[in-house]
């Protein structure tokens, strides 16, 4: 999965976007279709703002962002809001599937 971290009016410390990498990377255990996130750190007025998309292979990204007093929690907001938006759009997926042949087979 590739990961790409932006900076708008501010300076990232290299700390924090090895942080953004690691905590990135293991999206792909909830959904493994994904191949790309975006995350933008943003600084205005003394709030600090984290913004990711996620891409999709075969579907729409998922959009998600995270505000908090420094960096480091508005990352982790925003790993919580795509974790539970990945969550339900992969059981929104399989929810269109044929069911299992174990559950017709028991059935019948």
């Amino acid at each position: 999965m590739e990961v790409r971290i932006s900076a708008r009016h501010t300076i990232l410390p290299a700390s924090l976007t090895t942080r953004a990498t690691e905590v990135l990377s293991k999206l792909t255990k909830f959904d493994s279709s994904v191949s790309a996130a975006d995350v933008v750190f943003v600084e205005e007025n003394r709030s600090f703002k984290a913004e990711g998309i996620v891409h999709i292979d075969r579907s729409e990204p998922i959009v998600a962002s995270g505000e908090a007093e420094d960096f480091n929690s508005a990352l982790t907001q925003l790993h919580d809001r795509l974790v539970s938006q990945l969550r339900r759009h992969h059981e929104q997926s399989r929810d269109h599937q044929a069911p299992k042949l174990t559950e017709t087979l028991s059935q019948e």
